[in-house]
């Protein structure tokens, strides 16, 4: 209902206004001529002058031409309608609305005229003069559909629910009764909390189609609205007596079962809806839209939910989003490869939708399959050179694999692609480029792109995080780092890594009681996947600081064998197990 409410009157405002010319003399009088027979031909001349100037988009050739046709009659209807149309064109719309409104009053009974009035008024939000201006209209043409499809849309525009439902009665007496105005009165009723006269629009149909029975259907529906399952139930059924094939009715037994608490027989009924042959695909995409992520979750019918995808891929293989709603579930059930699998296909299909190939970007990433991730974003960038996130996760791919000055030249043609609304992104990519210095042990240039990298993004709490953990790994500026890692902590307080690193600077800082908490809150929220190493051993040297070095070669060993294998921790397990 919302999409559709003003189509008819936008619909008026794009045709009126691009049309090029009133294609018409100007109106012949009912009184004798006025002007002599001279100024006659000479408005004739520069009138049809002025609109061969328009239609060559020559406007203000044209808009002169027609202003000296009003200086010799400015009672021409024909031409205020022409010269409204130009202000129309030229945003002057207050001169417009004098032009159309004297094209009117010259011509009451010209439906065009009426119309390029209409839509300075619609424009102007003039609403109670479009109604005053339509009801006139209404009079000169009372057996004009568009007459009466305007009214109701200027009607449900103001809020007057029952005048656009006597516009519908008064179309519906010459078009005969019809879906769309059916279903605009339900819609209608439905606002008045007229319940009863709501259904009775629907029963027209289901009276009128007694073959038809999508209208049944329908009726089930609106019982399910009004929290009337049961009545429902038994119109659905009633349906798929005489219409087992009905897709219509599984989709609506979907939402009744959904609503009753018995979401398998919700999935059930929408996986028969799918497979059969009377939806079409766009209809089915839009299905499989609003219930994949239910499909998707349904362990119990995990085969018959696969072989739905499959049927689907192989009825029809140049779709995309069928591909892509696979490759959702493959991912689901961690199949990677498989759903790597869909999302080439789709790119086969369609090589410039953004939204696949981060999808299979982030793929190869979730796997850390950094070589895959170059391929894959070195043809992201052949398939469209311009888009700056190709050349930032082409950079990550590159830095993971040790190619740091082709990482660090990448970055730099991902800044140089950046555009004003991509600030955060600008941000990410000089942290990147950070990264890079500090891995090539160039620290002056590193810490000058995370200062770079926070002025565009304060907020950017990965920066903040690695600046101040390489302070603290240098031992140099511990304030600042102290500051800057404090601030992750009050954003992501449960953040493992980030409290390691605040943590770290403590103990670098010799307050080793601090240093503890955090590392212990740090350990209580490390998650199961993540790399524990690298905390465990800090755990060991702040516990060895602190005077409790049992505990500390635990912490190590635990480091160790987590596969932390540096030569340094080998060295302090071995130094302490001695003792």
């Amino acid at each position: 209902m919302v999409k559709s409410k003003y189509f008819f009157i936008f619909f008026l405002l794009i045709s009126i206004f691009s049309c090029s010319t009133v294609k018409k003399l100007p109106e012949k009088k009912t009184v004798p001529d006025h002007l002599s027979v001279s100024d006659r031909q000479k408005f004739k001349y520069l009138f049809y002058e002025g609109i061969r100037l328009k239609e060559e988009g020559k406007v203000d050739e044209a808009l002169s031409d027609f202003q000296m046709c009003y200086q010799l009659d400015s009672l021409d209807a024909g031409l205020n309608s022409e010269l409204g149309n130009i202000y129309a064109g030229l945003k002057m719309y207050e001169d417009a609305r004098k032009c159309f409104e004297k094209s009117v009053s010259l011509v009451p009974d010209n439906w065009w005229f009426n119309m390029q009035l209409l839509t300075v008024y619609v424009q102007a939000n003039k609403a109670d003069k479009a109604i005053g201006l339509m009801e006139k209209v209404e009079t000169i043409f009372p057996y004009k559909e568009d007459v009466y499809r305007i009214l109701e849309s200027l009607y449900k525009q103001s809020g007057h629910f029952d005048k656009a439902i006597t516009a519908f009665d008064k179309l519906e007496q010459i078009a005969g009764i019809d879906e769309s105005i059916a279903i605009e009165k339900f819609g209608l009723y439905q606002q008045l909390k007229k319940p009863k006269k709501a259904i009775a629009e629907i029963d027209k149909l289901v009276q009128k189609y007694p073959s038809e029975p999508r209208y049944k259907v329908i009726r089930g529906d609106i019982y399910l609205q009004q929290g009337q399952p049961e009545k429902a139930f038994d119109v659905y059924n009633s349906v798929l007596k005489s219409d087992p094939d009905n897709p219509y009715v599984y989709v609506s037994l979907s939402d009744y079962y959904n609503k009753t608490g018995s979401p398998e027989k919700a999935n059930e009924a929408i996986v028969k809806a799918l497979k059969l042959d009377q939806l079409d695909v766009d209809q089915k995409i839009d299905i499989l839209g609003q219930y994949v992520q239910k499909l998707i979750q349904d362990t119990v019918k995990l085969d018959e939910t696969e072989s739905l995808f499959k049927l689907l891929v192989d009825k029809y293989p140049m779709e995309e989003q069928v591909h892509g709603y696979y490759a959702l579930f493959l991912q689901y059930r961690k199949r990677y490869a498989e759903a790597e699998s869909e999302l080439e296909t789709m790119l086969n299909i369609n090589s410039k939708n953004e939204k696949t190939w981060l999808q299979l970007i982030q793929l190869k990433i979730t796997n850390q399959n950094y070589s895959g991730l170059l391929d894959v974003t070195n043809r992201a960038i052949d398939a469209m050179p311009d888009k700056v996130q190709w050349y930032f996760y082409k950079g990550i791919a590159l830095f993971q694999l040790g190619k740091l000055e082709e990482a660090l030249k990448t970055n730099r043609q991902a800044i140089a692609l950046t555009t004003g609304n991509q600030q955060a992104l600008k941000s990410d990519i000089y942290a990147q480029i950070g990264d890079i210095y500090y891995k090539l042990t160039e620290r002056d240039s590193a810490y000058t792109a995370y200062d770079k990298a926070l002025e565009i993004n304060p907020a950017n709490i990965y920066v903040m995080n690695n600046y101040a953990y390489y302070l603290s790994e240098q031992n140099t500026d511990l304030k600042k780092a102290e500051k800057l890692s404090a601030k992750t902590i009050e954003k992501e307080p449960k953040n493992s890594t980030y409290l390691d690193t605040y943590a770290w600077i403590f103990y670098q800082q010799g307050n080793y009681s601090l240093a503890k908490f955090y590392i212990e809150r740090a350990i209580d929220n490390l998650e199961s996947e993540k790399d524990a190493g690298v905390v465990l051993e800090h755990y060991g040297d702040i516990l060895f600081q602190t005077g409790d070095k049992e505990k500390a070669l635990i912490q190590w060993k635990k480091s160790y064998e987590s596969g932390n294998k540096t030569d340094a921790l080998k060295e302090k397990i071995e130094v302490n197990s001695a003792k």
